[in-house]
């Protein structure tokens, strides 16, 4: 490894530990928020909030992520470059990009509802569906306005940005509960903690880009790789957002909280997942990982040989302490929600010993591999869940989800590792 990635390695890794301590505190205001849910509110309240939650989070993070990872790859890269304290249209574009992706998804979404009566039962419907997307569009904001301040290296500033959408969103929590939790009110302050956070955060940058001298440039609509990155992150998020709407179609709404709840609970555990992606999608945006083979094979296999370990210990005490710690949480009132918890915990070992491997595959190029091998594995997942889930209710679903997203973690490294090892292949243009 050169002197300038030793260099670059350890400027990110004081991002990571700068995003990662943010990102706790993110994640104990989430935990306090998950607290106040499960024991303010009823069975059927809880369960419209999980899919109220999973709608929202799903369309806001996942479907607008292609946009903004292209935007904050590009950025990243040409700040590595040296472009950095320049400014062009781009913000702009992806902005406005994921707006209307949004807009579209929630149009799409409604007949969908309509005719499969999906959440009816506990106060669904296309009302969900409306309020899920105004919650979207408040949290994509934030979200590219994180990318932004990710791409240029100032990961405190964007740390600080999800610390504060939290604190928000935990406010909102306590607010639903001294409302009396009715269905209006768990949408109602949801969204305008959403939407306030986001374009209070987002005007800054958007000015800027504004101001650039191609921000007026005519808007193109997704090129490929776009399409390739959107058709991969649908397909990542839906494998903990199919589960929910199996469950919410086929079984009972005491189940669909259980499933809410320990999903809720691997949410907990997977809390540095989002800051290891973020720096890692920064990181392998930079000049010497791009145009290196040799170093894309150096982080992969150091990092399996260094989070082994510690990931291990991590989550084998985690599934220990499971039955201990969750009836306190959730005072008793879902008890099945321990085993499926422990059962998900095999996916969260997998997450962080295979972090680096989607990042380098971006850093390939791979786009499409990406999308394919994903987009096969939520549809294995899905048949899946259909097949179990009326005979072994929620814990058959969490069995199937491990199964095929551990296989996949896997499949990712050892392409990337097969591609980064082929003397013939060629370094992506950059």
């Amino acid at each position: 490894m050169t002197t300038d990635s030793v260099e670059l390695s350890r400027l990110f890794r004081r991002g990571f530990a700068v995003t990662f301590a943010l990102d706790l505190v993110t994640k104990v205001m989430a935990a306090a928020m998950i607290v106040v849910l499960i024991r303010g509110l009823s069975v059927s309240h809880y369960a419209y909030t999980t899919l109220f939650l999973t709608f929202a989070q799903f369309a806001g993070g996942a479907a607008t992520a292609g946009v903004r990872t292209r935007y904050l790859r590009e950025e990243a890269e040409r700040v590595s470059r040296g472009a950095a304290g320049t400014r062009d249209g781009s913000f702009i574009a992806a902005l406005v990009k994921s707006t209307l992706l949004l807009v579209v998804a929630g149009a799409l979404a409604v007949p969908f509802v309509e005719a499969t009566g999906l959440g009816f039962d506990f106060g669904g419907g296309v009302n969900l569906i409306v309020f899920s997307t105004a919650f979207a569009i408040g949290y994509s904001l934030t979200e590219l306005a994180i990318a932004h301040y990710q791409a240029d290296r100032r990961f405190l500033a964007a740390g600080a940005l999800s610390v504060l959408r939290a604190a928000a969103l935990l406010a909102a929590s306590f607010l639903i509960f001294a409302t009396h939790q009715s269905v209006s009110s768990i949408s109602l302050w949801f969204v305008a903690a959403a939407i306030l956070i986001g374009s209070t955060v987002v005007a800054p940058i958007a000015r800027a880009s504004l101001a650039a001298r191609d921000a007026r440039r005519p808007l193109s609509w997704f090129d490929r790789e776009e399409t390739w990155l959107s058709l991969y992150y649908v397909a990542a998020a839906g494998f903990a957002y199919v589960d929910v709407m199996v469950a919410s179609a086929l079984l009972d709404p005491t189940e669909v909280a259980t499933l809410g709840a320990a999903l809720r609970y691997l949410a907990i555990v997977l809390g540095a997942i989002p800051a290891l992606g973020a720096v890692l999608r920064v990181r392998t945006a930079q000049v010497d990982l791009i145009d290196s083979f040799a170093n894309q094979r150096a982080m992969i296999v150091g990092w399996l040989q260094r989070t082994t370990l510690p990931a291990g210990l991590v989550v084998g005490v985690t599934a220990l302490l499971a039955p201990f710690v969750i009836p306190e949480i959730d005072g008793g009132k879902y008890p099945d929600s321990i085993l499926v918890f422990q059962i998900f915990l095999a996916t969260a070992i997998s997450a962080y010993l295979t972090a680096p491997s989607v990042s380098i595959l971006m850093a390939q190029r791979r786009h499409f591999v990406l999308a394919v091998v994903y987009g096969l594995g939520l549809l294995v997942n899905l048949v899946g869940d259909i097949v179990v889930a009326p005979t072994f209710g929620v814990t058959g679903i969490a069995v199937v989800s491990t199964v095929v997203y551990v296989l996949i973690d896997w499949a990712m490294v050892g392409t990337a590792l097969a591609h980064a090892s082929n003397p013939g292949r060629r370094l992506p243009e950059g």
